[in-house]
């Protein structure tokens, strides 16, 4: 059986992973020209990159300006991406990764941030009746969901785990063929275990599949990897371990959306999530998050 390593140390190469990823996916590559003759001098061509320069900053000035508040749409059952506190969080009641993430990305915006929190399911269906502005709750990128929103560059990747407790005998995926399975509805470990072909039962809330597992009702809980760890923590003295299958669960991304055509705030978004990872704020974010997980 193969037990995941803590969180913690695995943040970074996520990552890392990640930014080289979101990269090669949204970056785009400008097709190199042959050089040929111009009647344009040096000084001309300097001043046209120049005046693009200062447009370009300008746009983006201007964009900033527009964008005075954020509705996010969450879904606060996902530790340590978003959860209440009854401390008080990151934004009013709610903290995490994410919820942090919200925060400062209106802090440098300069715009009012505000959590409306509701069922995973129901976040896709509020952002495009515009009851929100945009879902960040550790959503995966996938592509049947690009189709009615728009995504940023992506800001963590994750893997899908199994939850188990010690001494079960899963050691990989196919292993909980003809086992009680839980997942929670609408995360990404619902549509692991139904391309596998596997029966299972759906939970709205992640704690519920847990006690499930603890109360022996369930065998195994697909859920994705660091949340799997929170919940591991949380739950010490159960022996609930993690197994992974990194050949059946492949590595996914998480983003933000919006509602297609939004472009001034994807963009605003984009450029946050770029500056964020730069600087390593998302990084010491997710340890600081998982190092309170662990405690």
């Amino acid at each position: 059986m193969k037990v995941m390593k803590m969180m913690k140390k695995a943040t970074a190469l996520f990552l890392t992973v990640g930014m080289i990823i979101s990269l090669a996916a949204c970056g785009s590559s400008a097709s190199s020209q042959p050089a040929e003759s111009t009647d344009k001098t040096a000084d001309a061509q300097a001043a046209d990159a120049g005046t693009t320069t200062s447009a370009a900053a300008s746009t983006a000035a201007e964009t900033s300006a527009a964008i005075d508040k954020i509705v996010f749409g969450t879904n606060a059952e996902f530790p340590p991406f978003e959860f209440i506190s009854s401390t008080g969080g990151a934004i009013g009641e709610f903290d995490g990764i994410d919820m942090a993430i919200a925060k400062q990305i209106g802090e440098d915006l300069g715009a009012e941030v505000s959590i409306n929190n509701m069922e995973f399911d129901s976040l896709l269906i509020a952002l495009q009746n515009g009851q929100i502005d945009a879902v960040i709750a550790g959503m995966t990128i996938t592509d049947e969901r690009k189709e009615s929103v728009d995504f940023t560059m992506p800001y963590y990747n994750a893997t899908q785990v199994m939850i188990i407790k010690e001494g079960t005998e899963i050691q990989k995926a196919a292993d909980m063929e003809g086992k009680n399975i839980a997942v929670i509805q609408g995360y990404t470990g619902e549509t692991c275990v139904k391309d596998l072909g596997f029966d299972y039962v759906s939970f709205k809330k992640g704690p519920d599949a847990i006690m499930d597992l603890i109360n022996g009702k369930s065998d195994v809980v697909v859920i994705d990897s660091a949340t799997a760890q929170k919940y591991v923590n949380d739950n010490a003295g159960q022996n609930l371990v993690i197994v992974e299958d990194n050949e059946k669960f492949a590595s996914e991304e998480y983003g933000i959306a919006v509602k297609k055509g939004n472009t001034a705030l994807l963009n605003a978004l984009n450029a946050e999530i770029e500056k964020m990872t730069a600087d390593g704020t998302i990084a010491n974010l997710a340890d600081q998050y998982a190092v309170a997980a662990e405690e």
